[in-house]
């Protein structure tokens, strides 16, 4: 209870209401509450001991009934006036006050979630949406409280990891439509200017537990029962704010509105990614359901939407798109199959988006975003995929690398680089095409039976060990095999990998360019470390192996046991004895090294080593072409 001392440096009338609160009066509890507003901040530190005084644990009732409505409405009013002495004090009182007694608030807080939040209770004096404000409001509070001390009044309060986590799925199932854009909030005014949704509240909470505390994953899991069922509640949440951005009914202040609505993207994004840190299963299915892909486009929407209101903060449209790249790179560093995930950002207008964002650093971009993609695109060129989707979108790109929209003159010299491996690359791409597929009724196949059979109704077979050729029948499967398909397949099988083998496919075309373009541009560094490794390794002088990095355009020579891996399962005399059986048409083996193997990435930040596309190719294509 307040002292006597201080209660006299108190105006009259708020006297005369702390006493009626101290006699239990829920009539002169609201009207100190309506008061704080006027109060000073002296006035409102001095305060805080009657905020408290009727959040007694003791008084806690098992369930909400009308016998225990004067302490629910006590509670339900202390609670009010802890939410507006901290938006109307900016000092230490209110937020040591919070922290000295948060054990007592939080036994509070669980109640009123499970009686009002959840309606658990058949007597509900006071509604979900009030008691949803009350929560969300403490809780969001707590966290502000705490600043600081990693979140330390959550964390320490395991018990209400239900609750965060009900009112989360809560307000992700019902979209907060009906409180989102409401002008005046009763108890909080956020930094736009309007009331936050209640999953405003949440997600930050669980955000910064997420990333703490195992045990909280625990209670998602509990609670939803399903980890995937979460993401799909996030990621549909997504879709639905995006919706709302675009809706005019939705955004009565477009300035104050769009800024709180990115907010929200931004923290659901963070929820997802942090989910899907958790569980591989989760990250392959949602990227099969186009989870980057829905994120970006959202992102985009919010990036025009923004851009087009006169003063508006770019940090939140810049903050939902930092959450949304850190998605993509951890998918990209993680996924099973990367291509199509970074396919799907670059179908979304990821690049646009990042090369347009514009603003000061945010605390959540810990690098430069447009370095960072450009990094990506470059290192990800090598697959047909990407390069295609490149090409067809390299003249619009350029566009947005004028010094007006580009400040950042090493961002410009970047594009410029990646600019120039695109015409490479589909140079080196067509040039290669255009010397395997002479024909140009080959329905897109390159490695495919070259028998004739021009009918359109042909169902192609593929080689079961290989994978790549496709044969028209056993016949032509057949006589392939004895023509030339016995020195290839193996080979061919060593080309593509294990991993990622349906796009390194799709680009054997572009690889075997690639590295006769290294090698060539290499050719006299070649020859000399040759000559060193030779030195190094007598015994292997003519199973010498250059290994040929195509993103970075650098060679090095080892012998070829370092690559028998690749061969599945031959000894390195029957790599030796495969290839001298092979007539070698374009002398690939009077070269001074036995073969040569590329390094491309097959994720981000890992590489994987494959055969010579270039003399995989030659062993099927040449043997074709001549025999046909």
């Amino acid at each position: 209870m307040i002292s006597e001392r201080l209660l006299s440096q108190l105006p009259q009338d708020i006297q005369r209401l702390v006493r009626g609160v101290s006699n239990r009066s829920v009539a002169d509890f609201e009207k100190l509450c309506d008061r704080i507003a006027n109060c000073s901040a002296s006035e409102i530190r001095i305060l805080q001991p009657a905020l408290y005084m009727h959040l007694d644990p003791d008084r806690i009732p098992e369930k909400s009934t009308p016998a225990a409505a004067t302490d629910i409405e006590l509670a339900r009013w202390s609670l009010s006036g802890i939410i507006k002495s901290f938006n109307h004090c900016l000092g230490t009182g209110p937020r040591e006050y919070l922290i000295s007694t948060w054990n007592r608030v939080a036994l509070w807080l669980i109640f009123f979630h499970n009686q009002f939040v959840m309606r658990r209770a058949n007597y509900r004096p006071i509604s979900r949406r009030l008691a949803v404000d009350l929560v969300g409001c403490l809780l969001h509070f707590s966290v502000a409280a705490a600043s600081g001390r990693d979140a330390v009044l959550i964390t320490t309060t395991p018990a209400l990891y239900y609750p965060i986590v009900e009112s989360w799925l809560l307000a992700l199932k019902i979209k907060d439509e009906d409180v989102l854009v409401i002008d005046q909030h009763p108890y909080y005014r956020s930094s736009f200017g309007l009331q936050f949704a209640s999953i405003e509240f949440i997600l930050p909470v669980a955000r910064i537990v997420c990333m703490k505390d195992k045990a909280f994953m625990t209670t998602m899991l509990e609670v939803s029962g399903d980890i995937g069922r979460l993401v799909s509640t996030a990621l549909g949440y997504v879709i639905h704010i995006g919706s709302m951005a675009q809706d005019p009914k939705k955004v009565t202040d477009p300035r104050r509105s769009l800024g709180a609505l990115a907010h929200t993207f931004s923290n659901c994004v963070i929820v997802i990614f942090e989910l899907s840190k958790h569980s591989a299963a989760v990250r392959e299915e949602f990227i099969l359901q186009l989870s980057v892909k829905k994120i970006f486009l959202n992102c985009r929407a919010f990036q025009l939407l923004l851009s087009s209101i006169e003063r508006m903060d770019p940090t939140a449209g810049k903050l939902s798109f930092v959450w949304s790249f850190d998605y993509l790179v951890l998918l990209l560093a993680r996924a099973n199959n990367t291509i199509p995930v970074l396919y799907q950002a670059l179908h979304s207008n990821a690049f646009e988006t990042a090369m347009s964002i514009k603003g000061p650093p945010v605390e959540a971009d810990k690098y430069c975003h447009k370095k960072s993609f450009l990094v990506i695109l470059h290192g990800y060129l090598v697959y047909d995929k990407i390069l295609t989707y490149a090409c067809t979108h390299v003249d619009a790109w350029s566009s947005a690398f004028t010094p007006n929209v580009i400040q950042d003159e090493t961002v410009r010299k970047g594009w410029l680089a990646v600019k120039m491996k695109i015409r490479l690359y589909a140079s080196l791409k067509s040039r290669e095409e255009m010397m395997r597929r002479p024909s140009p009724n080959e329905k897109g196949w390159i490695l495919r039976c070259y028998c004739g059979d021009t009918r359109e109704d042909i169902q192609l077979k593929q080689c079961s060990e290989c994978q790549v050729v496709r044969y028209c029948s056993k016949r032509c499967q057949r006589d392939s095999w004895y023509t030339h398909h016995r020195w290839s397949c193996k080979f061919l099988k060593a080309a593509v990998g294990s991993s990622t083998s349906h796009y390194v496919k799709r680009s054997l075309c572009l690889l075997s360019g690639l590295e006769d373009h290294v090698i060539s541009c290499k050719w006299e560094d070649i020859q000399s470390q040759v000559d060193a490794a030779r030195r190094e390794y007598p015994q292997d002088q003519d199973r010498l192996v250059v290994k040929v990095t195509v993103h970075q355009e650098e060679v090095s020579v080892r012998p070829l046991r370092d690559y028998l891996f690749l061969f599945n399962g031959l000894s390195e005399n029957e790599v030796v004895d495969r290839l001298s059986s092979w007539p070698d048409p374009r002398g690939h083996l009077r070269r001074p090294f036995c073969c040569s193997v590329i390094a491309i990435y097959d994720r981000h930040s890992s590489q994987q080593i494959l055969f010579s596309p270039r003399t995989a190719l030659d062993m099927e294509t040449v043997r074709l072409s001549g025999n046909r």
